[in-house]
């Protein structure tokens, strides 16, 4: 375990020494989540952060805003998936139910091959996704690949990341907001298409992604409706 993650369990365990380290944290991922999409002004979600922040003193939301800043300054030292490492080690996960977090020296590999030799289309989105993503391990290894390879991830990529777990989903928001990264965190079932919330990222924002995305759909539009012309005439 990392200084910065025993830091971070550390200050966790010192909160409410009597409750539950897991309680604890699911309580924090709404507060930094919430916090981190305080840019959209979403009642229900601002509500959802006074539901929990009146359980706490003073004092303790002030450690709970710590643990936010050491989340900070261990990516500010070096881009990994930070909070996986946190869960995983921290004992937070649920390995009865088979929650194992990918390895992120594994999750590095797989984007490596998974990429490829891929570039961006000159002006066109650059799209990812991961159905399971967990703490957002393999979409944080995807931006150090891109990033290796000269492509711009926080303005030429859209990333989508889902998980049926909220704790995980808001993991992969708080990381991958921290990278500025244009993408929208999906909590729901990736097999049955249900979702229960959805978030941008404050990257997707300033990107201006919306926009782009819904420009190339009326583009692709267009050009298959002259695709489809072209194959009448020579009909």
């Amino acid at each position: 375990m990392t200084s910065h993650a025993q830091n971070f369990i550390n200050v966790l365990d010192n909160i409410k020494p009597y409750k539950h380290r897991f309680e604890i944290f699911s309580d924090w991922l709404i507060l930094a989540s919430a916090t981190l999409y305080s840019w959209k002004k979403d009642k229900s979600v601002e509500e959802e952060y006074l539901q929990i922040a009146k359980l706490y003193s003073a004092s303790e939301l002030e450690q709970l805003t710590q643990l936010l800043i050491i989340t900070v300054e261990a990516f500010e030292e070096k881009i990994y998936d930070f909070l996986g490492e946190v869960f995983t080690l921290g004992g937070l996960s649920n390995e009865r139910n088979g929650q194992f977090f990918t390895p992120f020296h594994i999750s590095q590999f797989m984007a490596e091959v998974g990429i490829g030799e891929t570039n961006c289309e000159k002006g066109r989105v650059l799209r990812i996704s991961d159905p399971c993503c967990g703490a957002g391990g393999l979409l944080i290894a995807i931006v150090l690949v891109l990033k290796e390879r000269g492509i711009n991830y926080q303005r030429d990529v859209f990333f989508v990341g889902t998980d049926i777990d909220h704790r995980c989903a808001r993991m992969t928001f708080i990381q991958i907001s921290l990278l500025a990264v244009p993408a929208l965190i999906i909590c729901g079932n990736t097999l049955t298409d249900e979702v229960f919330w959805q978030r941008e990222t404050i990257g997707y924002h300033i990107s201006k992604m919306d926009n782009r995305l819904r420009v190339e759909k009326v583009i692709d539009l267009m050009t298959n409706l002259d695709f489809q012309k072209e194959d009448e005439n020579e009909e």
